[in-house]
């Protein structure tokens, strides 16, 4: 996986906070079909993210791990990834930001480790407009992604909406850069102080066939250009 997702899509699912004291922080993901960066990664998926993180004033220091087991009958065709994080968030006079090295790997594949580098600007405004990118240090692949959507809450749930419009250059693949856009939605609700649930429904479409169509032999048989995705989500904090 190309991080972008993944811490963010695990700081996107438990971003760290500052906080009075060193905390801990861990998130778990089951998902129809895993979706980074306009491409699928997977379909049945569980997602674990796990990390501590030291409050330094209005910033906050963190390191974390990030774990995809594929699921189901169809596991075998997509690949195991555990990632190694070192970040630090921050709010700034109306934004909140987030940079991170992410090292990526692929236990029981062929795929080589890379150092990752992603980055994350959002503005502390209506619908929240977020800039994020990402540069792989031994790949030389790269991209951008740009967010928004509006954040409400009903009763005991929070609700969420963000529209998605993001380019990727895979260099490393040998494959076209991709423009890919789509819509997300979902809900949580905190169960304890410490505990959060959720669930979400993604869909996305890219200029280049980057969702997987079909699966023959145990390997990806053929590609689509348009991709949907539905999971649950638990958050624990410390």
């Amino acid at each position: 996986m190309r991080l972008i997702a993944c811490l963010p899509a695990m700081l996107a699912l438990v971003a760290p906070q500052a906080t009075a004291g060193p905390g801990f922080f861990a998130d778990f993901a089951v998902s129809s079909t895993l979706i980074d960066r306009g491409e699928q990664l997977g379909r049945e998926t569980l997602e674990a993210s796990a990390g501590l993180e030291i409050p330094l004033g209005e910033a906050a220091a963190y390191g974390a791990v990030y774990r995809i087991t594929p699921l189901g009958g169809d596991g075998p065709a997509f690949d195991e990834e555990v990632d190694y994080t070192l970040g630090l968030a921050w709010k700034g006079e109306g934004y909140s930001a987030d940079v991170s090295a992410n090292w990526l790997t692929y236990p029981g594949s062929a795929a080589g480790e890379s150092l990752e580098l992603a980055g994350e600007v959002s503005l502390r405004s209506a619908f929240s407009p977020t800039l994020a990118g990402f540069y792989d240090a031994d790949l030389d692949d790269w991209g951008l992604e740009v967010t928004a959507g509006p954040e409400w809450r009903a009763g005991d749930w929070d609700f969420y909406a963000v529209g998605r419009l993001g380019f990727v250059d895979p260099a490393a693949d040998g494959a076209p850069n991709r423009t890919y856009g789509g819509f997300e939605a979902g809900t949580s609700r905190a169960l304890t102080d410490r505990v959060e649930m959720g669930g979400y429904v993604r869909a996305e479409a890219a200029d280049e066939p980057a969702f997987v169509d079909r699966i023959s032999a145990g390997s990806v048989a053929g590609l689509v250009d348009t991709g949907l995705a539905a999971g649950m989500r638990l958050s624990l904090t410390g």
